[in-house]
């Protein structure tokens, strides 16, 4: 026997869930780069980048010997007093293997003072026991810097009573540094030759006087001279000040994103976060600026999913740091301007920084190539290592654009409906969805599957969806969204075997965008109700 029970509104409630908050949707385990900031999702992730040393070779001027032309003071019947004499010429040295960073040089200081030495020899064919020079005024060229000596001012050095004998005279001082020019193109520029590099000093003038010159008893026929010559002693150069721009090679840096929740793993997940925050921590320890150019380049399964390039080498903004030691200095990469930085940080915007985390990737390839740009002179110490130490922090609030996809999945499970003796053709299962979320959600057709009491699929129930789920704007006010899912059988005798619905949620932002997620925010389903349309049938037999 089969009677008809319903008509066009029976109703079977069949329940709601709980309170669905973020922190079960977004589901975190210890260890997890996605972790709760006071109640805020953020992804985080940090760690050091290996320590980078650079060096300045050092570099040694050999020792030069420069005769300078000869003052005749005799010749044969002459008087053996003269008024005045002068010579000049021109001191010359160079340095060979100069650093392939030393561009151009300003100056070269000395790791011990150096030596320069003048000596005067009598030479040709008169001959005498003694000359005397009441007077005599040498001018150095200016490129050479002396440590203080008596009668010695600036470039010149002026000496009285000098006795020159057969045996020569001698004078030494002393040498602390080699200067050329204080900014770029005054200097000395270093050439390169047949694989060497060569700093060339080159005709530098120097003169020397000499007045009221005695001569001793001269005797023989012919002429009389002195011959001076300026001998550079070898400087081993412990500083240069200069053009430097030295290769500064920082290994490139995997950062694994492989402790993540299954919702930012799903292949259909897409961020479009508004405000993430890449900040390199690092010192810089030479005397000028250093600019980072980089590239960050995302991995997936094996595959490249985007690369994002980042500093003035690479088109964009500029990223300098600042001459700090062994001071930690901070620059933070952000997508938009308005994004908050820590404190004494340097924000450089990047618009396209969200791409390298849009598909989230097992890791990010990160490639910071610091270099010396400018031409403007500083000073290094060579032979010392000058260490880079680096560190990355990536901040990633979850608050999202309007690209944002979610993915997540939820069961209805024991409807408990008793339907075996019940035919039932279709049915619609009301919803009504209340959300504190500020995203929208939404559910696919295909995306919906029934189950029978043990959870498996029955396929032969059709399952459409009407309706979404409205976001709240503000992540706070609860918002409610009517949802239809309708079931129709396409073998009889399915939907009497109905006992859940198993969905697939997918959570895009709706009109409420740059709210932040907190774990506190909850979605409910409730007043869930199976309506049968036409009333059902059921068998008494």
């Amino acid at each position: 026997m089969t009677i008809s029970a319903g008509g066009e509104h029976l109703a079977i409630p069949v329940g709601y869930t709980e309170k669905i908050t973020l922190d079960k949707i977004i589901e975190l385990d210890e260890g997890d780069d996605l972790q709760i900031v006071d109640g805020e999702y953020h992804l985080l992730k940090k760690d050091n980048i290996d320590e980078t040393n650079t060096s300045v070779g050092t570099v040694t001027v050999a020792e030069s010997e420069n005769i300078i032309d000869a003052i005749t003071l005799l010749v044969s019947g002459a008087t053996a007093r003269v008024s005045n004499a002068q010579s000049e010429g021109k001191i010359n040295a160079e340095a060979h293997n100069v650093d392939k960073a030393v561009i151009e040089i300003g100056s070269l200081a000395a790791d011990m003072p150096t030596t320069l030495t003048l000596k005067l020899e009598l030479g040709d064919e008169i001959s005498t026991s003694l000359v005397e020079v009441g007077t005599m005024t040498i001018n150095f060229p200016d490129f050479i810097q002396f440590e203080k000596e008596n009668g010695l001012n600036g470039q010149t050095l002026t000496m009285t009573n000098v006795q020159i004998r057969p045996s020569g005279f001698t004078k030494e001082l002393k040498i602390n540094k080699y200067v050329f020019g204080s900014t770029y193109g005054e200097g000395n520029r270093v050439e390169e030759k047949e694989g060497d590099r060569i700093l060339k000093i080159e005709n530098q003038k120097i003169t020397i006087e000499m007045q009221d010159i005695y001569v001793d008893n001269p005797q023989g026929s012919g002429s009389l001279s002195i011959t001076p010559t300026v001998t550079l002693a070898e400087m081993a150069v412990s500083e240069v000040y200069g053009t430097i721009q030295p290769d500064i090679d920082v290994k490139p840096t995997e950062v694994e994103l492989n402790n993540l929740p299954d919702f930012l793993q799903d292949d259909e997940i897409r961020l479009d976060i508004t405000n993430p925050v890449f900040s390199f921590n690092a010192n810089n320890p030479l005397n000028t600026d250093v600019e980072m150019d980089g590239v960050l380049t995302g991995y997936k399964d094996g595959k490249v999913t985007k690369i994002v390039k980042i500093g003035s080498g690479n088109g964009g903004a500029s990223i300098t740091l600042k001459p700090s030691g062994d001071k930690q200095q901070t620059i933070s990469i952000v997508r938009d301007e308005q994004t908050v930085v820590e404190a004494n940080a340097t924000k450089v915007v990047v618009p396209n920084l969200n791409d390298i985390i849009e598909t989230i990737p097992d890791h990010i390839n990160v490639e910071l190539k610091p270099a010396v740009k400018t031409e403007q002179y500083y000073t290094v110490n060579l032979g010392q290592d000058y260490t880079l130490n680096s560190a990355y922090d990536i901040d990633i609030p979850l608050s999202f654009g309007s690209n944002l996809k979610i993915v997540y999945e939820e069961t209805l499970d024991n409807f408990d409906l008793d339907l075996e003796d019940v035919d039932i053709k279709k049915a619609v299962l009301s919803i009504n969805a209340v959300n504190t979320i500020p995203l929208a959600m939404e559910i696919k057709n295909d995306n919906v599957s029934a189950l029978d009491a043990n959870g498996n699929v029955i396929k032969d129930i059709d399952v459409t969806v009407e309706g979404t789920i409205t976001e709240s704007k503000d992540g706070k006010t609860e918002v409610s969204s009517a949802l239809n899912v309708n079931l129709n059988e396409t073998a009889e005798g399915a939907i009497s075997k109905l006992d859940g619905l198993k969905l697939k949620i997918t959570a895009v932002p709706g009109q409420a965008t740059d709210i932040q997620l907190l774990s506190t925010q909850w979605m409910q389903l409730k007043d869930m109700k199976l309506k049968i349309p036409n009333g059902i049938k059921v068998d008494l037999n």
